[in-house]
Protein backbone atom coordinates (compact mmCIF):
# COMPACT_ATOMS: atom_id res chain seq x y z
CA UNK A 1 0.00 0.00 0.00
CA UNK A 2 3.16 2.28 0.86
CA UNK A 3 4.13 1.89 -2.71
CA UNK A 4 1.03 2.87 -4.27
CA UNK A 5 0.84 6.38 -2.41
CA UNK A 6 4.66 6.77 -3.30
CA UNK A 7 4.06 5.83 -6.92
CA UNK A 8 0.86 8.71 -7.03
CA UNK A 9 3.41 11.24 -4.94
CA UNK A 10 5.95 10.84 -7.41
CA UNK A 11 3.75 11.06 -10.65
CA UNK A 12 3.13 15.00 -10.58
CA UNK A 13 6.99 15.68 -10.01
CA UNK A 14 7.87 13.80 -13.32
CA UNK A 15 4.91 15.40 -15.24
CA UNK A 16 5.96 18.84 -14.14
CA UNK A 17 9.57 18.31 -15.40
CA UNK A 18 8.07 16.63 -18.56
CA UNK A 19 8.19 20.63 -20.13
CA UNK A 20 11.91 21.18 -19.35
CA UNK A 21 12.72 17.82 -21.99
CA UNK A 22 11.00 20.08 -24.64
CA UNK A 23 13.38 23.42 -24.44
CA UNK A 24 14.43 25.10 -27.74
CA UNK A 25 18.25 25.01 -27.48
CA UNK A 26 19.52 27.24 -30.29
CA UNK A 27 19.31 25.96 -33.83
CA UNK A 28 21.02 22.62 -32.89
CA UNK A 29 17.84 22.28 -30.29
CA UNK A 30 15.44 19.27 -29.91
CA UNK A 31 12.58 20.77 -30.89
CA UNK A 32 13.98 23.40 -33.93
CA UNK A 33 12.53 23.30 -36.94
CA UNK A 34 15.53 21.98 -38.92
CA UNK A 35 18.65 21.10 -38.83
CA UNK A 36 22.05 23.01 -39.20
CA UNK A 37 22.76 26.68 -39.28
CA UNK A 38 19.82 29.58 -39.12
CA UNK A 39 20.76 31.28 -42.59
CA UNK A 40 17.57 33.76 -42.52
CA UNK A 41 18.43 37.42 -41.36
CA UNK A 42 20.73 39.99 -41.91
CA UNK A 43 24.34 39.56 -42.02
CA UNK A 44 27.50 41.65 -42.95
CA UNK A 45 31.34 41.27 -42.37
CA UNK A 46 34.62 41.80 -44.09
CA UNK A 47 36.28 39.78 -46.87
CA UNK A 48 39.96 39.82 -48.57
CA UNK A 49 41.61 38.46 -51.38
CA UNK A 50 42.28 39.09 -55.04
CA UNK A 51 43.23 39.08 -58.59
CA UNK A 52 45.40 36.12 -58.89
CA UNK A 53 45.25 36.18 -62.79
CA UNK A 54 46.29 39.91 -63.20
CA UNK A 55 49.07 41.04 -64.38
CA UNK A 56 50.58 42.18 -61.97
CA UNK A 57 48.56 39.93 -59.23
CA UNK A 58 46.10 42.86 -57.85
CA UNK A 59 44.84 42.37 -54.30
CA UNK A 60 41.55 43.55 -53.12
CA UNK A 61 40.13 44.10 -49.44
CA UNK A 62 36.15 45.22 -48.05
CA UNK A 63 33.04 45.03 -46.23
CA UNK A 64 29.66 43.64 -46.76
CA UNK A 65 26.36 42.99 -45.65
CA UNK A 66 23.27 41.80 -46.90
CA UNK A 67 19.96 39.76 -45.94
CA UNK A 68 18.94 36.09 -46.57
CA UNK A 69 15.73 34.29 -46.33
CA UNK A 70 15.37 30.56 -46.78
CA UNK A 71 12.67 28.52 -48.36
CA UNK A 72 12.93 24.96 -47.37
CA UNK A 73 16.48 24.01 -48.61
CA UNK A 74 16.48 27.44 -50.87
CA UNK A 75 18.34 30.72 -50.56
CA UNK A 76 17.62 33.83 -51.85
CA UNK A 77 19.18 37.28 -50.63
CA UNK A 78 20.68 40.41 -51.86
CA UNK A 79 24.18 41.97 -50.42
CA UNK A 80 25.83 44.91 -50.84
CA UNK A 81 29.39 44.94 -51.16
CA UNK A 82 32.09 48.43 -50.63
CA UNK A 83 35.58 47.16 -51.51
CA UNK A 84 38.81 48.59 -52.29
CA UNK A 85 41.66 47.31 -54.93
CA UNK A 86 45.05 47.79 -53.41
CA UNK A 87 47.51 47.74 -56.49
CA UNK A 88 49.00 50.32 -58.21
CA UNK A 89 45.65 51.99 -58.99
CA UNK A 90 44.11 52.49 -55.87
CA UNK A 91 40.54 52.29 -56.68
CA UNK A 92 37.21 52.22 -54.68
CA UNK A 93 34.45 48.79 -56.11
CA UNK A 94 30.97 48.96 -54.97
CA UNK A 95 28.84 46.05 -55.71
CA UNK A 96 24.95 45.18 -55.32
CA UNK A 97 24.63 41.64 -55.40
CA UNK A 98 21.78 39.28 -55.80
CA UNK A 99 22.23 35.70 -54.22
CA UNK A 100 20.35 32.00 -54.74
CA UNK A 101 21.50 28.67 -53.88
CA UNK A 102 21.12 25.99 -52.05
CA UNK A 103 21.37 25.41 -47.83
CA UNK A 104 22.61 21.98 -46.72
CA UNK A 105 22.63 22.32 -42.78
CA UNK A 106 25.37 24.54 -42.19
CA UNK A 107 26.81 24.74 -45.73
CA UNK A 108 25.46 27.24 -47.92
CA UNK A 109 26.43 26.98 -51.66
CA UNK A 110 24.98 30.02 -53.94
CA UNK A 111 25.21 32.10 -57.56
CA UNK A 112 25.98 35.92 -57.48
CA UNK A 113 24.96 38.34 -59.63
CA UNK A 114 24.56 42.37 -59.99
CA UNK A 115 26.14 45.54 -60.67
CA UNK A 116 27.63 48.49 -59.25
CA UNK A 117 30.84 50.57 -59.57
CA UNK A 118 34.38 48.66 -60.45
CA UNK A 119 37.59 50.66 -60.41
CA UNK A 120 35.55 53.94 -61.42
CA UNK A 121 33.28 52.59 -64.16
CA UNK A 122 29.97 51.18 -64.62
CA UNK A 123 29.94 47.41 -64.32
CA UNK A 124 28.77 43.50 -63.05
CA UNK A 125 29.61 40.73 -61.49
CA UNK A 126 28.62 37.12 -62.02
CA UNK A 127 29.59 34.30 -59.89
CA UNK A 128 29.49 32.54 -56.83
CA UNK A 129 30.33 31.34 -53.50
CA UNK A 130 30.10 29.02 -50.42
CA UNK A 131 29.69 29.38 -46.94
CA UNK A 132 30.10 27.33 -43.82
CA UNK A 133 28.34 28.33 -40.86
CA UNK A 134 30.78 27.25 -38.04
CA UNK A 135 28.61 28.87 -34.49
CA UNK A 136 25.76 30.12 -33.89
CA UNK A 137 26.10 33.46 -35.45
CA UNK A 138 29.75 33.24 -37.39
CA UNK A 139 30.42 31.86 -40.58
CA UNK A 140 33.10 31.63 -43.67
CA UNK A 141 32.66 32.10 -47.17
CA UNK A 142 34.60 31.70 -50.55
CA UNK A 143 33.66 33.58 -53.37
CA UNK A 144 34.67 34.01 -56.85
CA UNK A 145 33.61 36.63 -59.53
CA UNK A 146 33.92 37.50 -62.80
CA UNK A 147 34.16 41.17 -63.45
CA UNK A 148 33.54 43.56 -66.45
CA UNK A 149 32.76 46.68 -67.79
CA UNK A 150 29.21 46.76 -69.36
CA UNK A 151 28.82 45.71 -72.67
CA UNK A 152 32.12 43.53 -72.36
CA UNK A 153 32.58 39.75 -71.33
CA UNK A 154 34.52 39.38 -67.73
CA UNK A 155 37.66 40.63 -67.96
CA UNK A 156 38.75 40.11 -64.54
CA UNK A 157 38.53 36.97 -62.09
CA UNK A 158 38.32 38.32 -57.99
CA UNK A 159 39.05 35.58 -55.42
CA UNK A 160 37.94 36.54 -52.12
CA UNK A 161 37.39 34.61 -48.59
CA UNK A 162 35.44 36.69 -45.62
CA UNK A 163 33.82 36.06 -42.21
CA UNK A 164 30.19 36.99 -41.52
CA UNK A 165 28.25 37.84 -38.22
CA UNK A 166 24.69 36.89 -38.66
CA UNK A 167 22.31 38.89 -36.85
Amino acid sequence: MLSKRLCVAAAPALFASAPALAQEYGPYGYSGGGFGFDWDGFYSGVYGGGQPMSDPAAWNAGIFTGVNITLDSILLGAEAQVGADLDDNFALDALILARGGLVLGDLAVYALGGAGILEGEGGYAVGGGVEYGFTDYLSVRADALGLAEWGTGPDEFRLTAGLAFHM
